[in-house]
């Protein structure tokens, strides 16, 4: 099955989001939940997703996003990247900061 560029857009989002959910080194049920939702929501291809939730669940090192791909997009970025750091009620100095590096990696203004 051949990627469109929205999958991979999709998928690119997702490694994003598994790097935030994991700046704290746990994730709470609720991140988990929201980055599985999400994956479906955006059709992400089901094996791809488990393989990236699966990171989770190892741990360490959480697959670098492809930059330039979210470049392309980086007010959705940043907004699916705000919505998961709130998500358990609460924003951690970690994801904060996180949200910072993002923005500015994405060369957003803040």
């Amino acid at each position: 099955m051949t990627l469109t560029a929205e999958d991979r857009f999709n998928i690119e989002v997702i490694k994003l989001l598994l790097q935030v959910a994991w700046v704290d080194r746990e994730i709470s049920k609720t991140e988990r939940m929201v980055v599985l939702g999400l994956g479906r929501s955006w059709s992400v291809p089901e094996a791809e997703l488990h393989a990236l939730m699966d990171r989770l669940d190892i741990g360490g090192t959480m697959p670098e996003p492809d930059l330039e791909v979210l470049r392309t997009r980086p007010d959705e970025v940043l907004e699916a990247a705000r919505a998961l750091c709130v998500s358990d009620g609460k924003l951690a100095e970690g994801e904060k900061a996180m949200l910072e590096r993002i923005t500015s990696r994405l060369g957003v203004t803040p």
